[in-house]
């Protein structure tokens, strides 16, 4: 996978100013057209750490929460999870858009490796709540890591700087096959709710 990814349609490059950069296309009184290029190579690893197990993608009062947990070991229970908001728009761009061929990639990575399917789990109490709209997702053998990052309003609402601060927020750790069912499961979302057309030579 790339590690420069954009929300827009053609790659930028960053400057000594950070991971972002940002170009404008077109402006008006009320509204800016740019593109965001995000050179992953430059952006700060995330402190925060998180190992999962267990996913899964539901639609939000707005956006979508992205849940991530740790089952104990030998059970079907969740002792912790984390859940990432995310927004609807960036959802479909960048998230899905950006990862079209890591997913390719990673059903023949994972093609071999045991991970047993699970169904229904016992959710937990203990949850952290996180947001995000940018994420970055790498795989190394059976590792698997998706590094969330967050581009804040302020920074957007003055394109014409032509940089914006990339905050870290969480990196999530998983086995590589958790990376591919997490990818599957957004894909009904990305059909049905953003209504994006997938092609049939993804679907399994």
């Amino acid at each position: 996978m790339s590690k420069k990814h954009m929300t827009g349609s053609h790659a930028i490059n960053a400057t000594a100013d950070g991971p972002v950069r940002i170009r404008v296309i077109d402006s008006g009184p009320n509204f800016v057209h740019c593109e965001i290029g995000v050179d992953y190579q430059r952006a700060p690893v995330p402190e925060r750490s998180y190992y999962a197990d267990y996913c899964d993608v539901q639609r939000a009062r707005f956006g979508f929460g992205l849940f991530f947990g740790k089952l104990i070991t030998g059970t079907s229970r969740l002792r912790t999870k984390i859940e990432i908001d995310f927004p609807e728009d960036l959802f479909g761009r960048q998230l899905w858009g950006t990862s079209r061929e890591m997913h390719k990639l990673l059903r023949t990575a994972a093609a071999g490796m045991n991970f047993s399917p699970i169904s229904e789990v016992e959710d937990t109490d203990k949850v952290q709540t996180f947001r995000s709209n940018n994420v970055f997702m790498g795989i190394w053998g059976e590792e698997a890591v998706m590094d969330f990052f967050y581009l804040s309003p302020r920074d957007m609402a003055q394109p014409q700087r032509g940089v914006a601060a990339l905050e870290p927020v969480i990196r999530v750790v998983m086995p590589t096959p958790l990376l591919l069912e997490f990818l599957d499961k957004c894909r009904p979302f990305v059909e049905n709710t953003l209504q994006i057309e997938v092609p049939k030579a993804e679907v399994v």
